[in-house]
């Protein structure tokens, strides 16, 4: 295993059960993290396990975008009052989807060799809604849930037209529309060019999507006027 990725991994455990000392969640929190930690592993081995028999991996993989980067990110600014929780979370899926990969095994209904999509949605999940929490939580929303719900709608779509593995243009019109809707409600007209620009990027195949479109849509929500 890579040491120096272990090290990194314990380290910003390290530092998010900190954060747990640091801002204090109260109880309800902790009720609502228990709930939320039990839901999202039922997606993951159960529900996900399921679609992908029903369907294949690429489905499963994009469930769990929805069903679990999404709503969590949805209800994180309701249901809790700091950062804490949703960081601890983060670093907790980091290593869920990390460490299997580490010992050279792979959760093989939604992990794809030599494909590490799901791990950079967990770091930049936690990126963007961590780091914004403070300085404009509705744009770390919103992108989180451009990576999650806008590019697993697109998912969904391209494997129902095009049987495969692809960036094709049905896809990329369902990201636009579901995105824009986000996008607006969140951020207003910034939203609305943060989700033209997260469409844009998503189709970029150099760089994944799943680090180019939060990053970029939630810099240019935090930047532009509008929202």
């Amino acid at each position: 295993m890579n040491l120096k990725v272990l090290t990194l991994l314990f380290l910003s455990l390290l530092i998010a059960i900190s954060s747990l000392v640091y801002w204090r969640p109260s109880i309800i929190e902790y009720e609502w993290f228990l709930i939320l930690v039990i839901w999202v592993i039922f997606v993951i081995f159960i529900l996900s396990k399921w679609v992908a028999e029903k369907q294949n991996l690429y489905v499963a993989r994009k469930t769990i975008h929805i069903l679990a980067g999404g709503l969590v990110a949805f209800l994180s600014p309701y249901i809790f009052k700091s950062p804490a929780i949703p960081l601890i979370g983060g670093v907790g899926m980091l290593a869920l989807t990390l460490l299997p990969r580490l010992k050279g095994e792979r959760m093989d209904w939604f992990q794809v060799e030599e494909n590490l999509g799901e791990v950079w949605f967990c770091i930049t999940w936690t990126v963007v809604i961590v780091g914004l929490w403070y300085i404009d939580l509705r744009a770390g929303i919103a992108a989180a849930l451009f990576m999650s719900v806008g590019d697993g709608i697109t998912g969904i779509v391209r494997n129902k037209v095009y049987r495969r593995w692809t960036k094709g243009l049905a896809g990329s019109i369902a990201m636009l529309l579901v995105t824009l809707l986000i996008g607006w409600y969140y951020k207003g007209i910034s939203g609305i060019i943060g989700a033209l620009a997260a469409t844009l990027v998503e189709k970029w195949p150099k760089i994944d999507d799943n680090i180019t479109v939060p990053l970029i849509s939630a810099m240019i929500m935090v930047l532009i006027p509008g929202g």
